[in-house]
């Protein structure tokens, strides 16, 4: 282990946009030191991009490697006109790039520096996202009981699938015809029917259904015993979560969509959720994911890892899964891993018969392809400040005087 360089500054920020993975946004964080720091997030990265240079690099530029003041200089800014959407995930993007480059200056994996592993390898599920060799979605639909064999023969302890999702579109979410639900029910029956218990089966609903329609849901899928039910609902309403709870012996899972400590609160306090979601890359970074975390463990809940991303914020997911200690299961796309993160970066977590085992090199471990680097992105570099210079007060528009924009 080096030793730490608490002087180390940050001297640029970098942006990169690729057109053939249009989704994601990734952020270098260079300091005076040469280290340089990754992060990424997604979706709709333009929006993303521009909060990055506009919002957050005059809080960056300049100063010491600090994610937790970071933290609490940009969410004191960017929560002045209310939080969340792109300004969230990119305040989520620079923190991992923090934690990375602080992990490469002291020369140790970030799980370290948040206070050592307590496992040394992280149970995953697969979500079936299809992308390549690995057309998993179109299979669920398709061949749901061969799907589940594969999975299980690979060692994945659970699946997780979107099967209602399509259904909701004529009524806005609002009525479930009968044919369809049975439908849907009918691919989890042919899965459960295929491996029986040899795998948990998760159900996510990408916040698609009003309340009777996701109790029709959840009663449906009862006696199948899925692992949860997840994000059926929008998360607008945390007492619609607790009567949804109440209506139903499946365990409730929420919300990748619910985003810092200061919102799962009102979910937690009305008994909403049996398992927390939360995502690195949308709910404030390492540094946030970890306090919600802690917040859980006060409820005697388990935290597991919305992780639908590409390399780097994979790779952060399971640096923190590995060193908080009420993770019970963490997300992986198997489609992605095998396809997408390849095609960008190299080293990261590697993959072991349904587990995840985090890197041991410094920071995240994990290091953009020159090949991927040399490809016509778009990049877009801030190394000094434009305008007035950061601080607490910058939300406010007249602390300074004009507003300039930013």
């Amino acid at each position: 282990m080096t030793t730490i360089e608490t002087d180390a500054k940050v001297v640029a920020i970098e942006t990169l946009r690729d057109p053939e993975h249009a989704e994601f946004l990734w952020v270098r964080i260079e300091t005076d030191t040469g280290v340089v720091g990754l992060g990424e997030t997604m979706p709709k990265p333009l929006a993303v991009e521009a909060a990055v240079h506009d919002r957050l690099a005059p809080l960056l530029l300049g100063r010491p490697i600090s994610p937790e003041r970071f933290w609490a200089e940009s969410f004191q800014s960017i929560s002045y006109a209310g939080y969340g959407g792109a300004e969230m995930r990119a305040l989520s993007a620079v923190d991992i790039a923090l934690w990375d480059a602080l992990g490469r200056i002291t020369g140790v994996p970030v799980h370290t520096l948040l206070g050592g592993p307590v496992r040394d390898r992280v149970r995953v599920y697969n979500t079936c996202v299809g992308y390549g060799a690995y057309p998993d979605r179109e299979r669920f639909f398709d061949d749901p009981a061969g799907l589940a064999r594969d999975l299980v023969a690979e060692g994945y302890g659970a699946v997780k699938m979107a099967p209602f999702d399509d259904y909701s579109v004529a009524s806005l979410g609002q009525h479930f015809d009968s044919a369809d639900l049975a439908e849907g029910v009918a691919r989890i029956a042919a899965m459960r029917d295929a491996v029986g218990d040899a795998i948990e089966i998760a159900i996510e609903g990408h916040s698609c259904w009003n309340l009777p329609s996701a109790i029709r849901i959840a009663k449906a899928l009862e006696p199948y015993r899925p692992l949860w039910l997840e994000d059926i609902l929008q998360a607008r309403s945390p007492v619609a979560w607790a009567q949804l709870r109440e209506a139903t012996t499946i365990p409730i899972c929420g919300s990748e969509r619910v985003f810092t400590r200061f919102d799962a609160i009102n979910y937690l306090q009305v008994g909403a959720w049996d398992y927390v979601n939360q995502d690195v890359a949308w709910t404030g970074g390492i540094t946030e994911f970890r306090k919600v975390a802690a917040l859980a463990e006060t409820f005697e809940l388990p935290v597991v890892p919305h992780n639908c991303h590409g390399p780097v914020a994979a790779a952060a997911t399971m640096a923190v899964s590995a060193a908080v200690s009420n993770i019970a299961w963490t997300e992986t796309v198997r489609s992605f891993e095998r396809g997408i993160h390849p095609d960008i970066a190299v080293g990261g977590p590697t993959t072991d018969r349904g587990y995840v085992i985090p890197s041991e090199s410094p920071g995240l471990g994990i290091e953009l392809l020159d090949s991927f680097l040399s490809r016509c992105l778009t990049r877009r570099t801030t190394v000094e400040m434009v305008g007035r210079a950061g601080g607490w007060a910058l939300g406010d528009p007249w602390a300074n005087g004009v507003d300039d924009g930013m």
